[in-house]
């Protein structure tokens, strides 16, 4: 019974919608007393239902062929795609070098920060350990993330371990070079 309802209320919806895209409505706006058409009770007549769908009055169908020569002359013959880099059978791995030079970047934060400690060149200790190191490592996590796509990556176990210390050294000379840096200004 509530199934039949819903049914009847669908179907009132659709025939009652002026935007319903499977026929005309009535144009009507929703919300108000329903056509059911005939044969409900309480029902008005339905408006005749527009022209034919049909092809033009002409008779010439639009979808069919016109002519046998093509209006463009002949297709091109298609162009091959360029090999995609993931598509190679050969191993890649991660970007190691970017790993190791972020690194390095840090070490020398570190050591520039302490030995130009309490000086106004402490700041290029913390610049070379924070911004720079930190682009290098982002740059390495960009494109090892790229290279995961490939179809045969090739992972070293100790690599998690090398990116944590990486940036367990990036955080030591950010702090390094800022503390430097802060004892510079502290004493001005």
């Amino acid at each position: 019974m509530l199934v039949a309802k819903l049914s009847v209320v669908c179907a009132t919806i659709l025939v009652v919608s002026p935007s319903n895209p499977f026929g005309p409505g009535t144009g009507r706006p929703t919300g108000g007393p329903a056509n059911h058409g005939p044969g409900y009770p309480g029902a008005s007549p339905r408006q005749a239902p527009p022209a034919s769908y049909g092809p033009p009055a002409g008779g010439v169908n639009p979808f069919g062929p016109t002519s046998s020569v093509p209006v463009g002359g002949p297709a091109p013959a298609p162009t091959p795609a360029p090999p995609s880099p993931s598509g190679s059978l050969e191993p890649v791995g991660p970007p190691i070098g970017l790993l190791i030079a972020a690194a390095v970047l840090a070490v020398l934060g570190i050591a520039a920060g302490a030995v130009f400690w309490a000086s106004p060149l402490s700041i290029a200790g913390w610049a070379l350990a924070g911004p720079i190191a930190i682009g290098v490592l982002a740059l390495f996590t960009s494109r090892d993330t790229a290279r995961r796509s490939a179809a045969i990556y090739l992972r070293p176990d100790w690599l998690p371990l090398a990116y944590a210390m990486t940036m367990i050294v990036i955080a030591a000379g950010v702090v390094v070079g800022s503390v430097s840096f802060a004892m510079w200004i502290g004493h001005r």
